[in-house]
Protein backbone atom coordinates (compact mmCIF):
# COMPACT_ATOMS: atom_id res chain seq x y z
CA UNK A 1 0.00 0.00 0.00
CA UNK A 2 1.41 3.44 -0.96
CA UNK A 3 0.38 6.98 0.21
CA UNK A 4 -2.28 6.41 -2.40
CA UNK A 5 -3.94 3.91 -1.10
CA UNK A 6 -4.24 0.40 -2.35
CA UNK A 7 -3.75 -0.01 -6.13
CA UNK A 8 -6.78 -1.49 -8.13
CA UNK A 9 -6.29 -3.36 -11.41
CA UNK A 10 -9.04 -1.88 -12.81
CA UNK A 11 -7.34 1.67 -12.97
CA UNK A 12 -4.73 -0.25 -15.01
CA UNK A 13 -7.31 -1.22 -17.23
CA UNK A 14 -8.59 2.00 -17.61
CA UNK A 15 -8.88 3.85 -21.41
CA UNK A 16 -7.34 6.95 -19.47
CA UNK A 17 -4.61 5.52 -16.97
CA UNK A 18 -1.87 6.78 -19.28
CA UNK A 19 -2.87 10.60 -18.92
CA UNK A 20 -3.77 10.03 -15.18
CA UNK A 21 -0.63 8.71 -14.40
CA UNK A 22 1.61 11.57 -16.43
CA UNK A 23 -0.48 14.20 -14.93
CA UNK A 24 0.16 13.19 -11.41
CA UNK A 25 3.68 13.11 -12.35
CA UNK A 26 3.16 16.55 -14.05
CA UNK A 27 1.69 17.50 -10.70
CA UNK A 28 3.79 16.17 -8.19
CA UNK A 29 7.09 17.76 -10.44
CA UNK A 30 5.24 21.32 -10.21
CA UNK A 31 4.87 20.74 -6.99
CA UNK A 32 8.59 20.43 -6.52
CA UNK A 33 9.52 22.69 -8.51
CA UNK A 34 6.92 25.76 -6.96
CA UNK A 35 9.21 24.30 -3.44
CA UNK A 36 12.14 25.44 -5.03
CA UNK A 37 11.47 28.49 -6.16
CA UNK A 38 10.10 29.73 -2.91
CA UNK A 39 13.09 28.22 -1.47
CA UNK A 40 15.57 30.34 -3.67
CA UNK A 41 13.39 33.49 -3.00
CA UNK A 42 13.58 33.33 0.82
CA UNK A 43 17.30 32.93 0.15
CA UNK A 44 17.44 36.21 -1.56
CA UNK A 45 15.20 37.92 0.88
CA UNK A 46 17.75 36.64 3.90
CA UNK A 47 20.89 38.47 1.14
CA UNK A 48 19.04 41.79 1.29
Amino acid sequence: MSERGLHQIEDDLSDTWLEDWAGAGVAEIEAYLAKHAAFLSFLDSQES
